[in-house]
């Protein structure tokens, strides 16, 4: 009996494409069940994705414990929850009520800060060169339109924040589980790490495999170096801006604080949310003290830029502002606050790679033009 030979077959190329195409278009056609489906595993499996998270988060100080302490792996876990449990009840006796207090009272003001910025509306619409413009007919406004829709940007605002605290109800149950994850991936971290790390060289064999290695390494270099010490540095701002906005006066001053020094983590962009955040919150109590605290801020943010933000982090991501900016717009618009805390970090690893692959290439030549 003759044994079949694949190199015969003369159009086998011709059928592969068909059938590959005929895939493609299959998965085009059922693409919304597809990522539903996705939708679907992510939902089941994101408990997991938490527990990682946590526990990448929760190993250095794990490590640290066991080092400095000299305690066995389960101590070490032990001690840790136990601190970040101590922190997570303090902030909850002391300072999530207030924050809570503080957020309640201004969805209870929208319908006194709708009226407020009606007021404003129609004390800017009785000046004399505005109501000679209207009645040029150059400019057609009707306060009758624009003011119930305030009124219904106001009613869309709270409808949202209801739909967050929602959506943060179910997020918190997940944290919980995967705190308890993080437990068992923490205690078994080699195990786990060695098992990827022998999936990863079957897939990508020995010499990709040490180059992913070798990228993963650095990224997580970065990112743990980045992160840990923006996050020095955002705490530091949001007690001087505490310290400042109470001095000043400032409305909900704790809960400006907080947002500070959250917005903070996020480069250029961020301390901008966080003063204008502070001026719109005041401004409606008056106009002077709105621009007294977006002044503060700003003077708070300019000390950070200049003075604390250098000393800390220095140029370890060594980025030039634009590349900064435009890590954090493509963070942004793919994986909203995640991508922006994450971006900097990241594009610094992808520009330390770029730089080592076009270093391999002479440009002499662009010199000689």
């Amino acid at each position: 009996m003759k044994k079949f030979n694949i190199k015969e077959f003369q159009y086998l190329d011709i059928v592969i494409l068909v059938i590959v195409g005929y895939i493609f278009l299959k998965i085009i056609d059922n693409l919304p069940g597809i990522l539903n489906c996705i939708g679907s595993v992510y939902n089941i499996a994101s408990p997991f994705i938490f527990g990682l998270v946590i526990a990448y988060i929760l190993n250095p100080l794990v490590k640290l414990i066991e080092k400095r302490l000299k305690l066995n792996r389960g101590l070490s876990i032990l001690l840790s929850y136990i601190l970040i449990i101590g922190i997570l009840t303090l902030s909850s006796v002391y300072l999530f009520p207030k924050l809570y207090s503080s957020i309640l009272d201004i969805i209870n003001n929208i319908p006194y800060i709708t009226k407020t910025v009606q007021q404003w509306f129609n004390d800017f619409l009785q000046q004399p060169k505005i109501q000679d413009l209207i009645n040029s007919g150059f400019v057609n406004i009707n306060p009758n339109i624009i003011i119930p829709k305030i009124s219904s940007i106001a009613m869309s605002s709270l409808n949202a924040v209801a739909s967050t605290a929602l959506s943060f109800t179910n997020s918190f149950i997940k944290v919980i589980l995967g705190f308890l994850i993080a437990i068992y991936i923490l205690f078994d971290k080699e195990k786990i790490c060695d098992f990827f790390l022998k999936i990863m060289y079957v897939i990508f064999k020995e010499r990709n495999g040490n180059i992913l290695l070798e990228v993963l390494s650095n990224l997580n270099k970065m990112i743990g170096t980045y992160i840990g010490i923006k996050a020095i540095d955002s705490l530091i701002i949001a007690v001087l801006a505490f310290i400042g906005l109470s001095i000043i006066g400032s409305q909900y001053a704790l809960l400006l604080a907080v947002i500070v020094g959250l917005t903070n983590m996020i480069p250029y962009i961020g301390p901008f949310a966080g003063i204008l955040v502070g001026f719109l919150i005041n401004v409606f109590v008056s106009p002077v003290l709105g621009f007294v605290v977006a002044g503060y801020l700003l003077l708070l943010q300019q000390f950070d830029a200049w003075i604390l933000d250098p000393k800390l982090i220095g140029n370890k991501v060594g980025l030039s502002p634009l590349l900064v900016l435009f890590a954090v717009t493509l963070g942004g618009g793919f994986y909203g606050i995640i991508g922006m805390l994450l971006a900097a970090p990241i594009m610094s690893v992808i520009k330390i790679y770029l730089t080592k692959f076009l270093d391999n290439y002479n440009f002499n030549f662009m010199n000689k033009k």
